[in-house]
């Protein structure tokens, strides 16, 4: 199992690497959304992935903190 850091590093890296293909441009039902919008999965080992979702800040995305939020 990754630790809490580890998990902190692939998220704030990945996120400041924006992956074209992962990028939701149409929410069903809701059109598009507000800001930028991400999700996809990131290699966690062999065989495992961790589902993230991105959204991008609406006023200052380069100087807005990020927020990382865990469940399970």
């Amino acid at each position: 199992m990754l630790s809490r850091s580890t998990l902190v590093a692939l998220a704030a890296g990945y996120a400041s690497a924006a992956v074209p293909a992962d990028l939701v441009t149409d929410l069903p039902g809701f059109g598009a959304p507000l800001s930028k919008l991400y999700s996809g999965y990131l290699k966690a080992g062999t065989g495992k992935y961790l589902h993230y979702v991105y959204s991008e800040s609406l006023r200052t995305p380069s100087t807005d903190p990020v927020v990382i939020w865990f469940n399970g």
